[in-house]
């Protein structure tokens, strides 16, 4: 351990011998942590935003059942109520079509809420990105199967239950306005609420006195002004299906194949959203390849800076040599000064990168979110280990850096060192 020790001090003591060399060393390591750190935590936050952002505006194409129809806005977030239904494992053979990206399903379904007519839709909240966007007011924790979601028209706060034919729901969220009315009008629940109440509906709990007269020759599941619960509610059907394309995916080629499918409909949306959600998805890769050509070009610069250190240092290493130090003893000195150099410099980097976010969320992130997009921290796990990564990034730089001269100036000869005019190799 004594030995570790003096070795380290060695390598601490030579960083002072040339301070304006590790002063500038430490400056480009600074610089580099601290753009690298902050795009980081920047990119993270944006991108959760964006996600919110283009989720918001809607699916970008629609699957429903030919006979359906779909109420064509700017924003494909649901399709109006309608008996028409799909099977449900069709959501796997849509998600292995060639650029889509996601697959969200959603079955609307007419009940009594509070002994009046109302639609319902149900969602997976696993596959979802149309509803859960749009909630303004949640109470903690996963929506459950006897929770319901509140459309911006309707009544209900949070925490207060509703009676959906007769079984009450406890009120998780209320969503904002969407101006979409089959959405603003509308309750959600879960795929498997929806199928508790259907339960309900079939057993005694659902009384008839929960429900209105129906008028003679309409079934149960017509979207009339008798609506009634759905205790005859074929399972495992949905009304729609919500497609999120990936980036660089053509909408055409997608369309395409979609239509081969037999009984369907495809319905498109804004083209304009589309393409922009692709674009900034693609620019979030090419910020990511920035900074792994920072770090390259960074990693470079190390290494070449500490060939001309351990270059100006043969004799001494010679003396060292001779006088009886190991080969591996050497090369430790030398990893030292530069891992002491770098994971400084990193440290100094992440006190950079915290300037630089507070200064963009005081501009650039204010202006995001005037657009609507928000810029919201990541968790602080996320940002510890964010600069846990930075820094030992940063070490390990220096370390990786500083190999390459190091192993070279191991290999020498003692005697080749210390003579004047050795070689460089």
């Amino acid at each position: 351990m004594a030995q570790h020790w003096l070795l380290l001090k060695m390598a601490a003591q030579n960083i002072g011998r040339r301070r304006l060399r590790a002063i500038l060393l430490a400056l480009a390591v600074t610089l580099g942590v601290g753009v690298g750190f902050a795009s980081f935590v920047a990119g993270w936050a944006l991108r959760a935003g964006t996600a919110t952002a283009f989720s918001r505006m809607g699916a970008d194409l629609v699957v429903v059942p030919r006979g359906t129809l779909v109420n064509i806005t700017s924003s494909l977030l649901t399709v109006q109520p309608t008996n028409e239904t799909l099977a449900v494992d069709l959501a796997t053979s849509l998600g292995a079509i060639a650029g889509v990206a996601r697959v969200a399903s959603q079955r609307n379904v007419p009940v009594l809420v509070d002994g009046q007519p109302a639609n319902v839709i149900a969602f997976d909240p696993a596959q979802d990105f149309t509803v859960l966007s749009w909630l303004e007011d949640r109470l903690p924790g996963p929506i459950s199967n006897s929770d319901v979601i509140v459309g911006e028209r309707l009544a209900g706060q949070l925490g207060q239950h509703i009676s959906l034919c007769g079984k009450p729901l406890g009120v998780y969220g209320r969503l904002g306005k969407t101006g979409v009315g089959p959405f603003d009008e509308s309750y959600f629940l879960t795929f498997g609420g929806l199928a508790d109440l259907v339960a309900f509906c079939r057993g005694s709990g659902a009384k008839a006195g929960d429900r209105p007269a129906t008028p003679s020759g309409a079934t149960g599941l017509e979207h009339a002004g008798a609506n009634v619960c759905p205790p005859d509610l074929q399972p495992n059907r949905a009304s729609a299906f919500l497609l999120q394309l990936s980036p660089g995916a053509k909408i055409e080629e997608v369309k395409f194949a979609l239509a081969q499918l037999p009984d369907v409909k495809v319905v498109e949306g804004n083209n304009v959203l589309t393409s922009s959600r692709q674009a900034l998805s693609s620019l979030l890769i090419g910020i990511a390849l920035f900074t792994a050509l920072q770090i390259t070009a960074l990693l470079i610069l190390v290494s070449l800076l500490f060939s001309a250190i351990v270059q100006e240092r043969y004799r001494e290493v010679g003396l060292l040599r001779a006088m009886g130090a190991r080969p591996n003893q050497v090369m430790a000195i030398i990893l030292g000064e530069a891992a002491i150099i770098t994971g400084l410099a990193g440290l100094a980097g992440l006190g950079f990168g915290a300037a630089l976010l507070m200064v963009f969320a005081r501009s650039l992130g204010f202006y995001f979110d005037l657009l609507g997009i928000p810029f919201s921290w990541p968790s602080p796990i996320v940002l510890q280990l964010g600069a846990v990564v930075a820094i030992t990034d940063s070490t390990l730089l220096g370390i990786i850096g500083a190999f390459v001269p190091a192993w070279r100036v191991r290999r020498m000869p003692p005697l080749a060192l210390i003579q004047p005019g050795s070689p460089a190799t």
